[in-house]
């Protein structure tokens, strides 16, 4: 339970309607229930290689509608982050949520929704 507190903690759990909250919190309520946590960031890494070969694809999005939403509280993905993809994509649209962090679909969902709506036309 020590290493869900803590998670949650970081995660600024006051962010997040009480359904919401328990939705990230039970799954993780016994150690073994947390294993996929602890092994999704290595996973990452270990994906390198493939994830590089996407950004390398990046040129087929030319011409598409392209929206980047960004919570700036985020810890993994910060501004660093979001000037590259913004440089990359400068025709995208680009919404910053000063009040967000990384799970910005829970934290901002009616915003992003009339955004990506916005987007449709």
């Amino acid at each position: 339970r020590d290493v869900v507190r803590a998670s949650s903690s970081r995660a600024r759990a006051s962010c997040f309607r009480p359904e919401i909250h328990r939705h990230f919190i039970l799954p993780l309520s016994r150690p073994e229930e947390r294993k996929g946590c602890w092994v999704f960031p290595r996973q990452i890494t270990a994906a390198s290689d493939w994830l590089a070969d996407l950004w390398a694809e990046r040129g087929r999005l030319k011409g598409k509608v392209k929206l980047i939403a960004w919570g700036m509280k985020d810890i993994a993905f910060r501004e660093k982050e979001l000037n590259q993809w913004a440089r990359h994509f400068p025709t995208a649209r680009v919404v910053r949520y000063s009040d967000a962090g990384h799970f910005l679909a829970e934290e901002k969902s009616v915003e992003l929704m009339e955004e990506l709506s916005g987007l449709q036309g």
